[in-house]
């Protein structure tokens, strides 16, 4: 598997594995900040993220977007589209 295959397919592990976090937290719709982990495609990587949940699910609207610690993003694979206070939101190119 290339690089660029290998990066894809951790995002999308971590992806899952904040799908299923979001999914055992009935808690979190009662405005808690909740923890995600950096969807970057570092394999050793399992950083959290705070990112209020309705801005997590408009991110997970766009299937090409992941959210990442600052520091995490790899330019010859992804773009910024949008810089927040503690994370970045990154789309696969």
């Amino acid at each position: 598997m290339d690089r660029k295959q290998r990066i894809k397919e951790n995002e999308r592990l971590f992806r899952d594995v904040n799908e299923r976090v979001a999914e055992m937290s009935p808690g979190l719709n009662a405005g808690a900040e909740p923890e995600w982990v950096c969807e970057c495609g570092d394999e050793t990587c399992f950083e959290k993220l705070t990112v209020p949940l309705d801005e997590y699910v408009e991110i997970r609207d766009h299937e090409s977007w992941f959210v990442i610690r600052p520091g995490h993003e790899k330019p010859d694979v992804e773009r910024i589209v949008r810089r927040d206070d503690g994370f970045l939101v990154v789309e696969k190119l």
